[in-house]
C-alpha cells in the first residue's frame, strides 16, 4: 500500500474562519490551490492519487495552524478543521486518514483537542509546525503535549511554519519554502535534540 504521508486540504470554511480571526497571510495563497474539501476538488484529487498510484493519504493543514493568543479562536479553529477532516475520512472511507491540528500554544486545550481527535474522531496522530507563535515547538512549555503524545504512543507530523527560518535574505529573495523550510526542519530537529524531546519522550513517533 502506498501511503501520501505529507498531504494538505484545506477546507473552505477553516480559511473563512482564519481569515475572520486574522490568521496568516498564507491564506490567500492557498486557497489557489484548490486543495478543499468540494466535491469537484475531490474529485481531481482522488483522480491525481489514482494517476500517482496513492492509495491514501494522510491529511494536516501544513502551516495553515489554528495557532492564536486568543484561546477561544484557536479552540474554534481547531475544531473546526479537525471536523472537517473527519468528514472527508468517513466519506472517502480507505482513501484518507488525517493528522490533528491543536489550539496552540494554550497546552490545556491542545491536550483536551489532541484527546478529542484521537479518541472520538479517529485521527491518526497530530501535526504541528516547527514553531508556535514564534517558539520552538521543542519549549518547555510544550513538555506536558509531548508527554500526552508518548502515553499514547502517537504519531507527530512536523511541518515547516513559513517563517523563513527568521533570515531576511530568506525571506527577501521569496526562498521561504525552497530554502527556508528545509533549515526550519534542520533547526527543529537540532532543538529537539537540544531539549532531549527523543530521549525524554521516545514512545512519540
Amino acid at each position: 500500500m502506498r501511503i501520501d504521508v505529507h498531504a494538505h486540504l484545506y477546507p473552505t470554511e477553516y480559511l473563512d474562519m482564519l481569515d475572520r480571526f486574522g490568521g496568516s497571510s498564507g491564506e490567500s495563497f492557498v486557497r489557489e490551490l484548490h486543495a478543499g474539501a468540494g466535491v469537484p476538488e475531490m474529485k481531481d484529487r482522488l483522480a491525481m492519487m489514482d494517476r500517482a498510484g496513492v492509495d491514501m493519504q494522510v491529511l494536516s493543514v501544513s502551516s495553515s495552524v489554528p495557532y492564536f493568543a486568543d484561546e477561544r479562536k484557536a479552540i474554534d479553529a481547531a475544531r473546526c478543521v479537525n471536523d472537517a477532516y473527519e468528514d472527508v475520512v468517513r466519506r472517502y472511507r480507505g482513501r484518507f486518514a488525517a493528522f490533528a491540528a491543536t489550539p496552540m500554544p494554550h497546552i490545556g486545550a491542545a491536550i483536551a483537542e489532541l484527546r478529542r481527535a484521537l479518541d472520538e474522531l479517529g485521527m491518526a496522530g497530530a501535526t504541528t509546525t516547527t514553531e508556535v507563535l514564534g517558539r520552538s515547538i521543542a519549549d518547555s512549555a510544550f513538555d506536558p503535549f509531548f508527554a500526552e503524545l508518548a502515553a499514547r504512543e502517537a504519531v507527530l507530523f512536523i511541518h515547516p511554519s513559513g517563517s523563513g527560518a527568521h533570515s531576511p535574505p530568506i525571506q527577501d529573495a521569496n526562498f521561504t519554502w525552497s530554502i527556508g523550510a528545509p533549515f526550519e526542519d534542520v533547526l527543529c530537529l537540532v532543538q529537539l535534540v537540544r531539549a532531549r524531546i527523543p530521549e525524554r519522550f521516545p514512545p512519540v513517533k
